[in-house]
């Protein structure tokens, strides 16, 4: 049996109206129109005789929707130029089954009547509510599940965008993320797409969303995703710093030795690092950068990206740790640290000391070499011709 396929899901059972008489009769006579009925190479809709409204969806050469249109008898005909071929079903159908512009709409034969489910990360504004994409709204309104870091703040979300949210909001959030994933895989199995969404940004940056997509990709089921906003690729692009290589270290441990050694890492990293920092931190934050990087290391603070009060500032640490400490921080910050700069080049006296340890543990002169110049970042041919020097005096 042939399937009518929308954007990868399995919505009905589909027949093609390849002879003249199927064209004629459309939908008539179909028990309960629970199908839809396919005319290729069709640009208008004869209502001639039709006895109930059916929605008709007109498909362009690429098999995307571009308009969708309420018949109801006595019409004649409608006509849209840019379509190619049509697609009948019985009224309201087309909006329960997603046929809406822009969607990809298909008929597949032979096709396994199981809905197609997929777990989609949809990325949600930071800050500015005018940057939700149609995408993310089409994508909230067709799912089945929205798993919602919070709750309240989504269901304003969807009010906003005009999509009625029901009882299809769960929380998913970093203290369920890990006991709900195996519930949501189980829905997705059944045919269900479930949308994940966080307070702002796109899911699993610094956010519930990581293990979800892990478990599913284990599980074999489909992952989707709805780019959007992200304040780490707002405030790196924004900070001047070199972008073709960065690292994203998140929020940084609050104490002990793991943020000990977190911030040493960051001290000799030569990549543009992004941090995120609340407002209560974000000094102390800064003041432990300055320690270990150095007061002259620059570094770009933003805060309130895409809102009325954005704002980047830009200079070195010693100056951002006293403005920190004179200004009160509010609202979420984004530190961006610029690359580590390259280290000293390594002299003679530091490069014989390494090669006599590492000839003195009984490497031959081209291995001590090789490990001594991988160690300091000193050229190879440097490096041995002094080990060959060493070793003749030795």
């Amino acid at each position: 049996m042939a399937v009518l396929v929308c954007d990868g899901r399995v919505v009905a059972p589909a027949e093609v109206a390849r002879s003249r008489a199927a064209r004629r009769r459309g939908l008539l006579g179909r028990a309960g129109c629970d199908g839809a009925l396919v005319l290729p190479r069709c640009r208008s809709v004869h209502t001639v005789g039709m006895r109930f409204p059916i929605d008709v969806v007109w498909l362009d050469g690429a098999d995307r929707v571009v308009r969708v249109r309420r018949v109801v008898p006595g019409r004649i005909a409608w006509r849209v130029l840019r379509a190619r071929s049509v697609v009948e079903v019985g009224a309201g159908a087309a909006a329960a089954w997603g046929l809406r512009p822009g969607a990809t709409v298909r008929v597949c034969d032979d096709a396994p009547m199981t809905p197609v489910g997929a777990l989609v990360l949809v990325a949600t504004p930071i800050g500015n509510l005018g940057d939700l994409s149609p995408r993310a709204v089409e994508a909230l309104r067709t799912a089945d599940v929205i798993a919602a870091e919070d709750t309240r703040r989504t269901r304003a979300l969807c009010t906003h965008a005009g999509v009625p949210a029901g009882g299809r909001l769960i929380a998913v959030h970093a203290h369920n993320e890990r006991r709900q994933a195996e519930e949501l895989v189980a829905r997705i199995r059944a045919g269900a797409r479930v949308a994940v969404v966080t307070d702002a940004g796109m899911p699993g940056i610094s956010d519930p969303g990581e293990r979800l997509v892990r478990v599913c990709v284990e599980a074999g089921v489909p992952v989707e995703v709805v780019p959007g906003p992200s304040a780490t690729l707002a405030a790196l692009v924004l900070s001047g710093f070199p972008t073709d290589r960065f690292v994203v270290e998140g929020f940084l441990p609050r104490s002990g030795r793991e943020r000990t050694e977190r911030l040493g890492e960051l001290a000799v990293e030569r990549r543009t690092a992004v941090l995120f920092e609340s407002p209560r931190r974000v000094a102390a934050t800064l003041a432990d950068l300055a320690a270990v990087c150095g007061g002259d290391r620059a570094v770009a603070v933003a805060r309130e990206l895409t809102k009325v009060h954005e704002e980047v500032w830009r200079g070195p640490l010693a100056e951002a740790v006293a403005r920190a400490d004179s200004v009160e921080p509010r609202g979420e910050h984004v530190l961006v640290l610029a690359p580590a700069p390259p280290p000293a080049a390594a002299d003679d006296d530091t490069v014989a000391a390494a090669l006599v340890e590492a000839l003195g543990a009984g490497a031959s002169a081209r291995d001590a070499a090789t490990e001594v110049a991988a160690r300091l970042g000193v050229p190879r041919r440097r490096v041995y011709d002094l080990a060959v020097r060493l070793r003749a005096e030795g």
